[in-house]
């Protein structure tokens, strides 16, 4: 017997394992799709969905039958659980761990192995550029980099914009020209 997502709450609110299971079964790509255009810093992607977890179990927990439907209810405490993660773990409080690097990464981006003066000086150049950028940017140009930067694909970063990809290519050139003439003028 096939049963409604509300019907599978009560059993499982009765004691019935199972039907948790078949209630995770058919969540479990909402939660994916929902955790995957979100970034945990110091997190990866499973990490995610394990918040997202959380917020499944909440809303079968917390489910009333009388005041929505359960699609809307577990939708809204998946997105409420993954958006908190995401702000909690993005706060002051954990700044230093999401900040620091691991030596592997330091390696790669050849810092291991320098003195701490000429860490200190790429730092500050890279500080530089970053203000430059602050200023300089338009609006636009800042969200484009910072999709691209984390990784979007330019197809990806228009579907999230809004705007088609040739205007996608055009703004992330005018951004590596400033970028060009900028560390030209100040060395950076």
């Amino acid at each position: 017997m096939i049963y409604t997502d509300e019907q599978l709450v009560e059993l499982y609110k009765k004691g019935d394992a199972n039907a948790f299971n078949e209630i995770y079964q058919r969540y479990k790509n909402t939660v994916r799709y929902f955790a995957r255009n979100l970034f945990l810093l110091g997190a990866d992607f499973e990490d995610l969905i394990q918040e997202g977890m959380l917020g499944l179990i909440k809303a079968v927990n917390l489910f009333k039958k009388e005041e929505s439907s359960f699609k809307t209810f577990a939708t809204l405490c998946i997105k409420s659980s993954l958006y908190t993660a995401v702000k909690k773990y993005s706060g002051f409080k954990f700044f230093p761990l999401n900040n620091s690097e691991s030596y592997d990464v330091l390696d790669k981006l050849g810092f291991y192995g320098q003195t701490p003066e000429e860490i200190a000086l790429l730092k500050e150049s890279g500080n530089e550029l970053s203000k430059y950028l602050n200023e300089d940017l338009s609006k636009n140009e800042m969200e484009i980099l910072n999709l691209y930067l984390c990784g979007y694909s330019y197809l990806e970063i228009a579907n999230k914009t809004g705007k088609n990809v040739k205007s996608i290519d055009n703004a992330l050139q005018r951004v590596r020209k400033k970028i060009a003439s900028r560390s030209a003028i100040c060395h950076i």
